[in-house]
């Protein structure tokens, strides 16, 4: 049995025995605040001993503040282009099929001018600008080129990253290698699942193309993550295909997310077989990242991440999309998203910023009811409530609570906890978690 402080980042194996007596002690203890009697474990104060000096009958920390709703955002997300070079089969999407929709400079620039007049006024030390999309944002370079350098003129440093497909030409790739300062790089495994899962738009494969940039990268030293989606047979391919990225790879991060959809351009949610299956090989593939020095992350299961949100998107991130729509979610790239109304908070419209605070209220409102429900579970500090996006249509993703997508967020989180503590004292103490986590977690 797992016993498990969230707050506290403290979790250990125990017994029935062990777990009945530690809720009796802190019942005591909470007892004792009143009465300032140290707790008794009768016949085991081997046991008493023992949370003692792990701390684990301590109250619990500061819960993490609740984000902030006033709209000051520093860092700016374009997504850029509905223009794709590749036709992944899973992409919900659609990118490279749908109408071809850009962000403009001017609507770029306008962002720039946003993100960095907050910064200066917030004293941060530099504004962001990421590059993202529904298509592939090479696509656009030029407004890319034109964004990093119009950011140049400001009197604040800035970042510069990209989420790319990694299918770049020898040019695009220098260009990358001396002016961006990150890149999470959407690569799906070896050759046989990188072809098949993410072809060309002339339908050949893309292994060849993306390994060349990953050379590229790891030659140069160059900071990068790896994305991965999983698709099924996922006990026959994912831990096969994170054994690759591990050998033939420096990336020291691996985001393996699953899809479910069988077409492109839709969103599916799993079934419960689908859910077990995923969690299988997850655990097969998490220990062997582990074994070869990697971090290999799934966004639903992070216990080394408190928060009360599971991502910036909804709150302090201006994202623009071509359409110049203010979202709060990296997916709703047009006008096809099916959370386009609970997503849309604002609109940029020449060199204005129209923000719709009510949309922005109705938006939080309804992520802390959804977080409610989840009080009780032990992933409640970690995943908050969970994507918006694979949680507020439970026609599609489940019933929240009991749905197969929460399943895998426990099933994950309990194993990754489960194997920090057998592979350390036999206490885990919040060590485990990825030194970039949470900027992972915001650019993927």
């Amino acid at each position: 049995m797992l016993l498990y402080r969230p707050l506290r980042r403290l979790a250990f194996v125990g017994n029935r025995a062990m777990a009945d007596l530690t809720m009796d002690l802190i019942g005591q203890i909470t007892d004792c605040d009143n009465s300032n009697k140290k707790p008794s474990s009768g016949a085991h104060p081997e046991a008493l001993d023992f949370l003692e000096k792990i701390g684990f009958l301590k109250p619990d920390p500061t819960p993490p503040p609740v984000p902030d709703c006033e709209f000051k955002p520093t860092s700016a997300v374009l997504l850029l282009t509905s223009r794709c070079n590749l036709r992944c089969i899973y992409c919900y999407a659609g990118g490279g099929e749908r109408a071809v929709q850009n962000v403009s400079p001017e609507l770029a620039r306008t962002a720039i001018d946003v993100v960095h007049r907050n910064a200066v006024e917030l004293n941060k030390p530099r504004f962001e600008l990421i590059f993202h999309g529904g298509g592939e944002p090479l696509q656009a370079l030029d407004v890319i080129q034109e964004a990093v350098a119009y950011s140049r003129t400001k009197d604040l440093p800035f970042r510069s990253s990209m989420v790319s497909n990694g299918v770049w030409s020898k040019p695009q790739r220098e260009w990358i290698l001396h002016n961006l300062d990150g890149v999470g790089l959407s690569v799906d495994g070896g050759p046989e699942t990188q072809n098949r899962q993410r072809p060309l738009a002339n339908g050949q494969g893309s292994f060849k193309a993306v390994m060349r940039t990953i050379r590229a990268l790891d030659d140069a030293g160059f900071k990068y993550g790896i994305r991965m989606t999983a698709l099924p047979p996922w006990p026959e391919t994912l831990p096969q295909d994170v054994a690759f990225l591990c050998q033939a790879t420096s990336s020291q991060s691996i985001q393996a997310e699953p899809a479910f959809n069988t077409l492109r351009g839709e969103h599916r949610g799993p079934t419960q077989p689908e859910a077990e299956a995923f969690v299988e090989a997850f655990k097969q593939a998490f220990d062997i990242a582990a074994r070869a020095g990697r971090q290999l992350i799934y966004s639903g299961a992070r216990p080394w991440v408190l928060s009360q949100s599971f991502c910036q998107a909804p709150y302090s991130l201006l994202i623009a999309n071509p359409a110049g729509m203010l979202v709060g979610c990296f997916e709703a790239t047009d006008k096809e998203y099916p959370l386009l109304k609970e997503a849309q908070v604002g609109l940029i419209d020449g060199e204005q910023v129209l923000v719709s605070h009510e949309s922005r209220n109705a938006l939080h409102k309804k992520l802390a009811q959804r977080k409610s429900i989840c009080r009780d579970c032990f992933c409640y500090w970690h995943c908050a409530g969970d994507c918006y996006s694979r949680v507020f249509a439970p026609e599609v993703y489940g019933n929240p609570g009991s749905s197969p997508r929460c399943f895998m967020n426990r099933e994950i989180t309990a194993h990754i906890l489960l194997w920090y503590i057998a592979h350390g004292d036999g206490v885990w103490r919040g060590q485990g978690g990825h030194p970039h986590s949470k900027e992972l977690m915001k650019t993927f």
